[in-house]
């Protein structure tokens, strides 16, 4: 609305809204000039267009270090929507507090955030920069819950697996939250941690240092490139 140079047109249907109605303006009634369309074939038309290489940071999130094929042999996998539906009920319950569990990982969830007597924050942002080969890279993911106390900052990082398989590779993606939240709180002591939801169990994460996180990139970027090649 605030765009319009010289004339705002409203339209409302049969039934005008109050907003339509109490305007300061009279309405006028139009009569829609419909035409039947003879045209008896569609041509499929195919839009040509160039997509740019954009300037700035290139991007990556934490999976992108990872290792897809850790998870090719697990026969025991519950999905990707149950895993969904797990990190819905926790940010759930955090934000409303007043939401019951479905099944026994909702319930460990329910449990274990209830044990934490700090201020909570879910579904966080969080971006990671970085210098690859001369080039700058940004890392970024979304932090499923971090704890802060006075003295300390815990990561959570909720797993729906039945077993522990994919921690090396967890490793990495926890490593990329473990030094942004680093940056943030510089004054306090964080931590990383996975919870596995299945077998209500937390995991300590011994983090990468960011000079294994510039080489993991590095090296899947060369690898790209010879692929391309």
């Amino acid at each position: 609305m605030t765009r319009a140079e010289s004339h705002l047109v409203f339209a409302a249907g049969e039934s005008p809204n109050t907003f339509i109605e109490e305007l300061p303006v009279d309405l006028e009634e139009l009569e829609p000039n419909v035409q039947e369309d003879d045209i008896s074939e569609t041509t499929q038309a195919h839009l040509q267009i160039a997509v740019p290489t954009p300037d700035g940071p290139v991007g990556h999130s934490p999976h992108t270090l990872m290792r897809d094929d850790v998870f090719e042999d697990v026969d025991d996998g519950r999905g990707t929507v149950f895993g969904t539906q797990t990190h819905e009920f926790a940010e759930r319950y955090v934000l409303e507090g007043d939401v019951e569990p479905s099944n026994d990982d909702e319930r460990h969830i329910n449990s274990f955030i209830d044990s934490l007597d700090g201020e909570l924050r879910v579904e966080e942002d969080a971006y990671l920069p970085l210098t690859v080969d001369g080039e700058q890279v940004t890392i970024s993911g979304i932090i499923d819950l971090v704890h802060i106390r006075p003295d300390t900052v815990e990561i959570i990082d909720f797993k729906t697996d039945l077993g522990r398989h994919a921690e090396d590779e967890y490793r990495k993606q926890l490593s990329v939250y473990y030094h942004v939240l680093n940056d943030w709180f510089s004054s306090r002591e964080v931590t990383a941690g996975i919870f596995y939801t299945a077998q209500e169990v937390r995991v300590d994460i011994d983090p990468l240092s960011k000079a294994d996180l510039v080489a993991l990139i590095g090296q899947d970027q060369r690898s790209e490139a010879s692929v391309i090649e």
